[in-house]
């Protein structure tokens, strides 16, 4: 999902990408990694690889592996990079925050995670920051976009089939399509902007309920009603954080130009992706 708009956007701008298959280049994998910046000569590294099944992080089988390829993995690939003289791109999230702030997050603010997958994005983090690894940690929240699963794709094709749909309005973000971070990650790139952690999504603030209900506008459907439920409607194995906003200051003082409102994005998406 992300990783796709990466490639189209970087190539588009004249760079020279390669794309190496989970067979050559897996993160659970660290010979892999060291065999691969052995043998190959490049600049640097965009990382859009994870493992983002929130809930399933949950259960204790499945968490040593996604910690494998959201913490342990990520610091491997950080040091080599250090010591390959390269840069790197790593996308984390906004569950590495409880969500209990009562204003934007900024990038200075305090982490906490509440689930088991923000701990794995967390120690992802730390691994990258603590390598000394040259580039940049970009948090982002709500991703949506072509080729993957999310919540747009899945809402537009319920409020094509059921009467009604329950969503829930307690938690509030900023929903991020995967172009416009894509673009994000350009512009860090060719701007040689400052390096560090940003935060980014699509500028404005929603629910989940609020989504949908933008989904259901731009589509142009007059039928199913959209509902809102507290979180407690659909209780999960993974908490997630009530508050999801992020402060952008520091993402607009690198763009090159002004970062689109989420209804813009979103109505473009679903345009493009013919959902």
């Amino acid at each position: 999902m992300l990783g796709t708009q990466v490639t189209a956007l970087f190539r588009a701008a004249g760079h020279e990408l390669l794309e190496p298959s989970l067979e050559v280049l897996d993160l659970s994998r660290p010979g892999t990694l060291d065999r691969y910046f052995s043998e190959r000569s490049f600049d640097g590294t965009v990382n859009c690889a994870a493992m983002t099944a929130v809930d399933d992080c949950e259960d204790p089988a499945f968490y040593p592996a996604a910690l494998a390829v959201n913490g342990t993995g990520v610091g491997h690939l950080a040091r080599l990079s250090r010591s390959t003289g390269r840069w790197m791109i790593h996308v984390s999230t906004d569950y590495v925050f409880d969500g209990k702030g009562t204003r934007p997050y900024r990038e200075t603010d305090p982490v906490n995670p509440v689930n088991a997958y923000g701990r794995t994005k967390l120690e992802g983090e730390r691994a990258f920051l603590e390598s000394g690894a040259r580039g940049w940690l970009v948090r982002t929240s709500w991703l949506y976009g072509p080729n993957g699963r999310n919540f747009v794709r899945t809402m537009a094709g319920l409020l094509r089939t059921m009467p009604k749909v329950e969503v829930v309005d307690d938690q509030v973000g900023g929903p991020t399509n995967s172009r416009d971070l894509a673009g994000f990650f350009l512009d860090l790139v060719s701007s040689n902007a400052p390096e560090g952690l940003y935060h980014f999504a699509n500028d404005g603030y929603v629910s989940w309920h609020g989504l949908a209900l933008g989904v259901r506008d731009a589509l142009g459907l007059t039928g199913p009603i959209v509902e809102p439920v507290p979180s407690s409607r659909f209780p999960r194995p993974a908490p997630r954080p009530l508050n999801s906003r992020f402060d952008l200051s520091k993402a607009r003082s690198v763009v090159r130009a002004p970062i689109r409102p989420w209804k813009d994005a979103l109505v473009e998406y679903l345009k493009e992706d013919r959902l």
